[in-house]
Parts: C-alpha cells; structure tokens; sequence
C-alpha cells in the first residue's frame, strides 16, 4: 500500500449522498472553519496537541470477532444519535475514543449483551457533557431493545470515568482539521470540503472497507493529527504519491510535525473506505410503556444484572 506510486483511484462522489449531506449540514462547525485565521500562535497550540498526542494513551484494537461486530454497532448507534441531536463530530468521535480506550482493558463478557448497548450510551453521553453547551437528559436516548433507567447511565459513566482514571480529554482530528484546512486552501474553506473531510473521518471510526474480502481496519494506530492530515489531503487531492503527499507537507510547513510516512499510510486506507450512513430515528424518542403495542415492551435492566 504505501509504495512510491499512486495508491489507488478514489472518487469523493460515494462520500456524498444524501443522508450524509443533510446530516453533515446540520452541524455549524462550518462557521468555525470560515472564520478561522491561522496564526503563529497556533502553531504552538498545534505542537502542544501533538505533543499531547504522544503521551497519551495506547489503545489496543480487539481482536476477537465478536468484540469488532459490537464495536462497529456501538460506532454505528453513536453516528445515528449525533444526527438525532446535532452534536458536533468531535463528541461522536471522542465517545468512539472512550470506547477504544475502555475496550483495551478488556472485552465485555459475552454473556452481557445488554453491557455492548449500555457502553456507547455512556460513552456518548460523557462525551456530550465534555464538548456541547446543552446535553439532553439521560431519558433520552435511545436504547433499541433496552430501556436503561437514568440511574443505571450515570452508573456506567462513573463505571467508565473510573476505568479511564478521570482522564477525559483526547485530542480528536477535529482539533486540527481548521488549522490544516487552512494550509492548504487559501480561501475560505467551503461547505463541501468540510463535509467531506469530516465524512471521511468518522469513516475511519468504522475503518469498513468497500472491498468485502479486506477485514476491517481499526485506525486507533494512527494519530488524530495522522487520520486529519490524510482526509483533507484525500479532498484535496486523491492521487498522491507518497513522494508529491511528503512534497506537499514541506511546501505547507507541516513536515516537521507529521510523519510523512504514516500519513500516506493511513492516505492509502482511506482510499479503500466505506462511508458512514446515517439512520434517522423518529423525533420521538420515548415512548412510554402504556402506549407501546403488546409484545414490544423493552426490557429494563439494572446495573448489576
């Protein structure tokens, strides 16, 4: 993948349909990015990100198949929800994150399915409180075949903040999107670019590639810095090699701080990705137990089922 020639043919268009694009537009990180100036200090703002970066956490991707398939539906459900509640995308991403890191300690047993459904409502719901102004109450999201009690979230977020030492801020591509977007357009970015640079990311918090017989990639090896880099050079330009992508990193001041190397690798993944799709659930989200026909009743649990 990572020789010196082109790596593939890519075409942006699959990362541009329409479920996607009415969820990405809902987002006003586009405000953000069209008024951001890139200045000096943000250059020592950048290095302490990637300096952050470095001593942060080592994540391990699960190996057995069981704890992929419930991590691809646990990203799958958080993606749905941000769309639900407009949250920005770095609180769908740093929830992926908390995900990875509480996955490394250990898989969750497998006779506790209602544990794989229970983790990303935490996750998320930690996530929110980290980055958005207003959260929703905890009633409020929704649990597919369970009804988790309020009481039984805050548990698992306590469970979740102990297992993570209290240590809640990770640095996520969203952090450094606007300053690299900005190196490499110069005038302000628009509404597609962003799009698609943001679509590419959470893309790569499933790592599922179009290509069936490929196994997923999980892109926890990769830095936040790496995986930013490589989705606003894949907009820019999606026939790098790895000499022109190094050649471009120079002319824009930024290989002293990324690896070249690794950013063509995860450049090259990129290419072979599956976009993220995006499934709307009706703006009701709770329903009580009186009005739901027979047989549909969710099952409620308690933390310590």
């Amino acid at each position: 993948m990572a020789g010196s020639g082109s790596c593939s043919t890519f075409s942006l268009s699959r990362f541009v349909s329409l479920e996607t694009e009415t969820a990405l537009a809902e987002d006003d990180d586009e405000d953000e990015v069209n008024a951001y100036v890139p200045s000096v200090e943000d250059e020592e703002y950048l290095q302490i990100l990637l300096n952050k970066e470095r001593d942060g956490y080592h994540i391990r991707p699960p190996v057995d198949d069981g704890h992929k398939v419930a991590r691809s539906e646990a990203i799958q459900w958080i993606i749905n929800i941000r769309a639900l509640f407009r949250f920005r995308f770095r609180t769908a991403y740093l929830s992926v994150i908390y995900i990875d890191r509480f996955l490394s300690q250990g898989p969750i047993p497998s006779d506790k399915p209602w544990a794989i459904r229970l983790l990303p409502i935490a996750c998320l719901s930690l996530a929110a409180k980290m980055v958005e102004s207003k959260t929703p109450a905890l009633s409020q999201y929704p649990a597919e075949e369970y009804k988790f009690e309020s009481t039984t979230i805050r548990r698992m977020e306590l469970l979740l903040s102990s297992a993570l030492d209290w240590r809640m801020h990770s640095t996520t591509p969203f952090d450094y999107i606007y300053f690299f977007i900005s190196r490499f357009r110069h005038e302000s970015p628009n509404s597609r670019f962003l799009s698609l640079t943001t679509q590419i990311i959470l893309a790569t918090t499933k790592g599922k590639f179009l290509n069936i017989s490929i196994p997923h990639i999980n892109f926890v090896e990769h830095r936040s810095s790496t995986i930013a880099m490589a989705a606003t050079l894949m907009v820019t330009d999606q026939k790098l090699t790895k000499e022109s992508l190094e050649i471009k990193l120079k002319t824009a001041g930024l290989n002293r701080f990324l690896d070249h190397e690794d950013v063509y690798t995860c450049y090259c993944r990129i290419l072979e990705l599956e976009p993220v799709k995006v499934t709307r659930f009706k703006p009701i989200l709770v329903t009580s137990l009186e009005n739901r026909p027979v047989g549909t009743k969710r099952k409620r649990l308690d933390f310590k089922e």
